[in-house]
């Protein structure tokens, strides 16, 4: 018997290298990538931003971005299978929702072991999902770079 029955796992990245240690794990244990989703939340551009007032930067383009990015990491012939979102707002909301939507069966997150003040100001996106989430979440936090 498995501790985690399922085919439809949820590794969110924030291009930390927690997180890409929480997708590698996850990919050297499921090991078909067709199983696992990786998700990637933008926050939303404030009219104020630079390239938004300048009209050189757009959602479109921050999408591109990302995905240029994780396939320098991750090229597609090696995880040709592996399927990445981009979604755009409240990272914790936007897991858990697409989590939900999707009927995702596990949740696989990085946890960057924030404690106090920086905690406090900086919020947890990992703790707001453990609380949130209606599948189980495992949280990844690699002991020796703290």
């Amino acid at each position: 018997m498995s501790l985690f029955v399922g085919d439809r796992v949820l590794v969110p990245i924030d291009f930390s290298q927690d997180s890409f240690k929480a997708l590698d794990e996850t990919l050297n244990f499921i090991k078909d990538p067709n199983k696992i989703t990786v998700i990637h939340v933008l926050l939303p551009l404030e009219s104020v931003d630079p390239g938004v007032i300048w009209s050189t930067l757009n959602n479109e383009t921050r999408e591109h971005n990302v995905k240029n990015s994780f396939y320098e990491r991750y090229p597609k012939s090696l995880v040709n299978d592996l399927k990445l979102v981009i979604k755009i707002g409240n990272p914790s909301l936007e897991i858990v929702d697409y989590a939900q939507k999707n009927n995702i069966d596990l949740i696989v997150i990085a946890s960057h072991g924030r404690t106090g003040l920086n905690r406090f100001l900086l919020g947890s996106v990992t703790e707001k999902v453990v609380r949130l989430a209606q599948c189980p979440v495992l949280v990844w936090r690699d002991y020796q770079s703290v």
